[in-house]
């Protein structure tokens, strides 16, 4: 055998060992929210700006899991939303309107779940898919109350406080 093979060999049982000794990556502490939705959109930039809120105040699930969201924006969102494989890597899914919602059966029948967010002079509809399950779900429905509360049933409770008078007296 040649120094030169031996070097050889040598180098490569130390990088085969190296390799095999080397500690396994630690578990992601980490439950990801993939939000999907159209790039360059007027709604983006708002999301954006609450999605970084959202990591600093409220990115924890009860069992202390974070959350991580992602932003899927994509040019060519609206042509591959009707393929149920895509949308099945959403945990949320962004639309402008619900005609948007109408490219397939299933997420029209989706959408009767979906929260209006953004603002009222941009207006996007958020929801969370029917194939999101598990962690992925608790942690996306965490968002989705975070960016478009449920407004309160009572009419007390969500209309504006109006300056009380008194009732007006019948006429005779």
């Amino acid at each position: 055998m040649t120094f030169r093979t031996l070097c050889v060999l040598t180098g490569a049982v130390g990088l085969l060992m190296a390799t095999a000794c080397k500690s396994k990556k630690p578990a992601d502490d980490f439950v990801h929210v993939d939000v999907y939705g159209q790039m360059n959109s007027r709604y983006e930039p708002i999301l954006e700006s609450r999605f970084r809120s959202f990591s600093r105040e409220h990115a924890k699930l009860p069992a202390g899991r974070k959350i991580l969201v992602s932003e899927v924006m994509e040019a060519n969102f609206y042509d591959r939303l009707a393929d149920p494989a895509y949308r099945a890597q959403a945990q949320v899914i962004v639309l402008n309107s619900e005609q948007e919602a109408a490219v397939d059966p299933n997420l029209a029948t989706e959408f009767v779940h979906a929260r209006k967010a953004c603002s009222e002079q941009i207006p996007c509809y958020l929801l969370i898919p029917n194939s999101v399950a598990g962690e992925q779900r608790a942690a996306a429905q965490q968002l989705l109350d975070y960016l478009a509360p449920v407004a309160s049933s009572t009419p007390a409770a969500s209309a504006p406080a109006e300056p009380s008078s008194p009732p007006a007296e019948p006429r005779q």
